[in-house]
């Protein structure tokens, strides 16, 4: 609380969103989800030009998450000593050059070097969501502030589903390594615009006191503790669900009688149903505020996975369920950074958002894990499906307390 005065002492608040520094932070975002797509989408041609198995690609596939982990961890010390801009800019920079070196040497069919260039993408990309949130909302009213979060980071699920789109025709006209290209140059035009436009709302005199704010023990103190716990639960939770959907769906459409070649309709449809439910979370957390969105949106993806678990229904309406089942799911993945906007104050903003990313993330390894297992078990897809919707429901009771506990702040900032 007295964080937030200080801030009040040294800076204006805005009165309008700054819609340019919003739109760059949106195409930093969208750049980073677009490359991380980037080798999931090359992999099963890389499989057979290099004469290996798909899972021979699970060591960078992986690798790539663990960087993206490590770079949320280090955003919110980073920003206290770089300044948010410099973070931003530097992230996409980092991944841009990495994922050039990756298309430039990629011609080797060297494993090694693929891994290694891949963890430092991951680094990069790491760096860029909690700075791109930050920023873009520190140039946006309060009350305009979980708006703009839900905006920016949209561009991560706006990425992927342009990489899904549009992977298969980059790599039938520009091949494997024009997918990294495209991928490389188009953050590298982003970085003077980034530079050049974007500018650290706080003063140079207030960087001693952020220094202390971006501590991670701040997130820790009485009033913040367990809010914390409960959004990094929640994170860790719909991460489970979100990318066990989208890693095992084409496999668990097998045993609902879909051929191998219809069956990644299934992803394809829980993709643009996360994009949808990202969209329609913009509206409906300005009407109800993001606390009660997130109350919302897991209970539809509940919903929708359960009766795509117990019911017989026909290819189209299992179709249609799985798009709203990614559309509760995937859109709480984008709820929680919005959430934890309105928790934390502008120095401490950097640091809640990395770590409630990072603990996201880490649900994105086990959940695929777990799934594996089950599958390798001969578990029925629909079981899978059912225990899916566990995670997201307990993720809803994490919601419900949260609002209880953060709807006093909530309603006097707003």
């Amino acid at each position: 609380m007295s964080a937030e005065g200080a801030e009040v002492s040294v800076r204006a608040e805005p009165e309008a969103i700054g819609w340019a520094v919003v739109a760059l932070a949106f195409l930093a975002v969208l750049l980073d989800g677009f490359d991380a797509a980037a080798l999931a989408v090359v992999v099963p041609t890389l499989s057979r030009s290099w004469g290996l198995s798909p899972a021979a690609f699970t060591v960078p596939l992986v690798l790539t998450n663990i960087g993206v982990v490590l770079g949320y961890l280090c955003s919110g010390w980073l920003a206290a000593r770089l300044g948010r801009r410099w973070l931003l800019t530097g992230g996409v920079a980092v991944f841009a050059v990495a994922t050039l070196g990756v298309a430039l040497l990629l011609p080797l069919e060297s494993l090694a070097i693929l891994t290694g260039l891949r963890l430092v993408t991951g680094l990069g990309l790491g760096a860029v969501l909690p700075a791109a949130v930050s920023l873009a909302t520190a140039h946006s009213p309060t009350r305009r502030r979980q708006l703009v979060a839900v905006i920016v980071t949209l561009g991560l699920t706006s990425g992927a589903t342009l990489g899904g789109f549009f992977g298969g025709r980059l790599l039938l006209t520009v091949g494997a390594d024009g997918v990294f290209w495209v991928a490389g140059l188009l953050p590298l035009l982003l970085i003077g615009p980034l530079a050049w436009r974007v500018s650290e709302p706080e003063p140079v005199a207030a960087q001693g006191a952020a220094k202390d704010e971006a501590r991670l023990a701040r997130l820790f103190t009485p009033e913040l503790r367990m809010n914390t716990a409960l959004l990094w639960t929640f994170a860790f939770l719909v991460f489970v669900a979100a990318y066990t959907l989208t890693s095992w769906v084409p496999t668990l459409l097998t045993s609902y009688g879909f051929s191998p070649t219809r069956a990644p309709l299934g992803l394809a449809f829980v993709s643009f149903g996360g994009l949808l439910g990202g969209i329609a979370l913009i509206p409906l957390a300005a009407r109800i505020g993001i606390a009660r969105a997130l109350i919302v949106m897991p209970a539809i993806g509940v919903v929708c996975m359960l009766v795509v678990s117990r019911a017989d229904l026909g290819d189209t309406a299992l179709l249609l369920l799985l798009g709203g089942a990614g559309a509760g799911v995937v859109s709480s993945q984008i709820g929680q950074l919005t959430m934890a906007v309105s928790l934390y104050s502008t120095g401490a903003r950097t640091t809640g958002l990395g770590w409630t990313s990072a603990l996201g993330r880490a649900g994105s390894i086990v959940g695929p894990g777990i799934a594996g297992i089950l599958i390798g078990l001969a578990l029925p897809g629909k079981d899978i499906l059912l225990l899916t919707a566990a995670p997201v429901l307990i993720a809803a009771a994490c919601a419900v307390l949260l609002y209880r506990r953060s709807r006093p702040p909530v309603d006097v900032g707003g």
